[in-house]
């Protein structure tokens, strides 16, 4: 069963999807979407927003399949909690005093099994969007309190395994907004248009291209400019964090940069790099730069350019463009996809850094940068070396 208010909102994003999506049916046919809607609508009740959430996203993991991580829903209600996943394994990230411990269960079910039931809404391309989407997903009721184990609940017990080896629990009401006291933005992004000197590198953080730090990168940059970098003989730029927002704002670096070529580049990459944060990673690679760290969070050629539209006050984002940084691609039309676009070029091409270092779970609890100390040591290797 679905409410009016939900059937009415789900009718206006397909058609909206329909619309604006330059190859909506990529991954299912029409037929197969009616299909899937008829299955949720007759096994469960979307009466409200939890299961609303549930609902969409379902589908929408459905018409996007791995090629788009744009198409989306996402209603945030965050609990004073978040995560790592490190393998099979959920650490808690936040509160500081329970960093490193382990999540066990909610609500008394085992947490694997809780991953399995996100796993069927959220939307990913490559291993590390499924890792990020999972710790988002982790910290956000909304997708919790929808989930099929869940859904029925008045609250979330969290079952917790700290290093010491005690078992504690942490209650999060159903209705009641919980005080959100960490800093989302800082545990999505890191550090922005900052610059350190370690030994003779120039370690620049570049994690994150969303439009409000555009002056900070543009200040930064500026400022660098008038420092002395005669003994820097590597730049390390660190993308790690970096989930997009505009593109263009990493021509700043970038230009900064083809004023250093004869220094040794070096770029870091993690599991959340996405969307404007791949562009920076191709210019960088474009300008010859050594890739150190993890598989990214996005396939480099994929549906993009979330377009936004507000439905009955819900936000939807669907993909307008088909794009390959690597050839400079950039399909903006359905009558452009069809001319262009062949199997061939829709091929996935899944980007593998030059060196594959993962952080490591007992450097992450001991605050021990893995990727950061490797590429340090790396450079100092390879000094005066041609890479």
């Amino acid at each position: 069963m679905i409410s009016t208010k939900y059937q009415n909102t789900y009718e206006e994003f397909i058609n909206y999807y329909k619309n604006k999506h330059i190859n909506p049916w990529h991954n299912i046919s029409e037929n197969r979407l009616k299909e899937i809607y008829e299955y949720l609508i007759n096994s469960m009740d979307i009466d409200n927003i939890y299961n609303f959430n549930y609902f969409i996203n379902y589908i929408i993991k459905r018409l996007c399949g791995s090629a788009d991580a744009h198409t989306k829903f996402e209603l945030v209600s965050t609990i004073p909690m978040n995560f790592r996943i490190f393998d099979n394994e959920v650490l808690v990230n936040y509160p500081k005093y329970l960093r490193g411990s382990s999540l066990i269960s909610i609500n008394g079910i085992d947490i694997n099994k809780i991953i399995l039931e996100l796993d069927d809404v959220i939307t990913y391309g490559t291993k590390g969007k499924r890792n990020y989407e999972l710790e988002k997903a982790l910290f956000n009721k909304i997708i919790l309190f929808g989930l099929p184990s869940l859904r029925e609940s008045t609250e979330l017990d969290f079952e917790i395994l700290t290093l010491n080896g005690e078992k504690i629990h942490k209650i999060i009401k159903r209705n009641t907004t919980e005080l959100n006291t960490f800093d989302y933005d800082k545990y999505r992004f890191g550090k922005v248009a900052a610059y350190n000197f370690v030994d003779n590198c120039l370690i620049y953080y570049h994690s994150s291209v969303q439009k409000n730090f555009a002056k900070i990168i543009e200040d930064t940059i500026l400022r660098l400019r008038k420092e002395n970098l005669s003994n820097i003989d590597t730049i390390i730029v660190d993308i790690r964090g970096n989930t997009g927002g505009n593109s263009t704002l990493n021509n700043y670096l970038i230009n900064f940069l083809k004023e250093h070529l004869d220094k040794k580049i070096i770029c870091l990459t993690d599991y959340r790099v996405f969307s404007g944060g791949r562009y920076a990673l191709i210019d960088l690679i474009n300008l010859g730069a050594i890739t150190i760290g993890e598989e990214i969070s996005t396939p480099i050629n994929c549906y993009g350019n979330s377009s936004w539209q507000e439905i009955n006050k819900y936000w939807f984002s669907v993909s307008s463009s088909y794009l390959n940084p690597i050839t400079g691609l950039s399909i903006s039309s359905k009558e452009e996809f069809k001319k262009y676009i062949t199997k061939e070029l829709e091929k996935t091409i899944i980007y593998l850094p030059d060196i594959l270092v993962e952080e490591q779970r007992d450097d992450y609890i001991n605050n021990i940068d893995t990727i950061m100390n490797y590429a340090i040591k790396f450079s100092k290797r390879n000094r005066g070396k041609k890479c």
